[in-house]
């Protein structure tokens, strides 16, 4: 099969979901070509010559970022299979209905939903995770997707559940959209940090970020889509995001390194563990129970 993947990322983690869902259906002899969305690069593939559209998207406040959403809306009817990668720093189930209305876009367009999965990556808001949980993630990223793609490659594609009280959240969390046009303005440089790279200004997957005539950086709220990449790729953390300053994340996480690194133990979810992350407990017994039905060696035990 030929298969597009087609993604929003905001700090990486979708591109790297993308990734790994593509390197997996490689694996199994399919072509994947990759498009990922920025406002400032027209989409130029033609629908109808791929057998299998992949969407994926971080999740912002329990949605789809309005952005991506109303990329979905543009494009062209077709009769074609499609399956959902999403990303979010917390396993609940508050997440499981963040699809809902960007499904019935392509429903009504004609596409098909075969499959869809929520895939959990570190915190790019709200606090930084642990190395040891962040290394975790990682190390469990590319089993899910060998075994989300089979699934879909046997026609027994996982599948979420959008019960009723999860769409009416939803809708109404919807308001997260109004949040950048109210915080945009309220974004600025640091004089004394910034360093004028412009990295921010490049990077923006909405254009965003714009240079005033007095020779200063600004977001424009109408565009901007709170994806968080241009504070938590700062190079010199000079970015004042706003009300949410103090929940911003500065810094990538270095996967690779985390990876390679033997004194950082990956075994951070645990039995009997307490405090807030005991919750993620339930998401990774259902993730070992799908590698072991799969066949699929899990991440943790060869971390032993």
């Amino acid at each position: 099969m030929k298969i597009l993947l087609l993604y929003f990322s905001g700090t990486g983690n979708t591109a790297k979901c993308a990734k790994a869902i593509g390197t997996s259906f490689v694996s199994h002899g399919h072509e994947v070509s990759y498009y990922e969305y920025r406002s400032d690069q027209p989409f130029s593939y033609d629908i109808e010559e791929f057998d299998m559209l992949g969407f994926g998207y971080p999740i912002h406040a329990f949605n789809i970022p309005e952005a991506f959403y109303r990329f979905w809306k543009t494009l062209p009817n077709a009769d074609k299979p499609y399956f959902i990668f999403k990303v979010s720093g917390e396993p609940f189930h508050l997440n499981d209905a963040s699809s809902y209305h960007g499904v019935k876009v392509l429903k009504k367009k004609g596409y098909l939903l075969v499959g869809e999965k929520h895939f959990l990556m570190p915190y790019n808001i709200i606090f930084r995770y642990p190395d040891g949980l962040a290394k975790q993630m990682a190390l469990y990223l590319s089993p899910l997707a060998e075994a989300f793609v089979q699934g879909i490659l046997e026609e027994k594609g996982e599948t979420i559940r959008y019960r009723f009280s999860k769409k009416v959240l939803s809708f109404f969390l919807r308001i997260e959209w109004i949040a950048p046009k109210v915080n945009g303005p309220l974004v600025h440089m640091n004089k004394k940090k910034c360093t004028h790279c412009n990295m921010c200004m490049r990077n923006c997957p909405t254009g965003a970020i714009f240079e005033s005539k007095k020779g200063k950086l600004k977001v424009k709220g109408s565009k901007c889509a709170m994806c968080m990449r241009c504070t938590y790729s700062c190079p010199t953390n000079a970015i004042a995001f706003g009300i949410i300053n103090p929940w911003k994340v500065n810094g990538p996480y270095p996967y690779k390194k985390l990876l390679e690194d033997e004194t950082v133990d990956p075994h951070f979810v645990h039995e009997g563990m307490k405090g807030y992350f005991k919750h993620f407990l339930p998401y990774f017994r259902k993730q070992d129970a799908l590698l072991k039905e799969r066949g699929i060696p899990n991440p943790m035990d060869q971390e032993m």
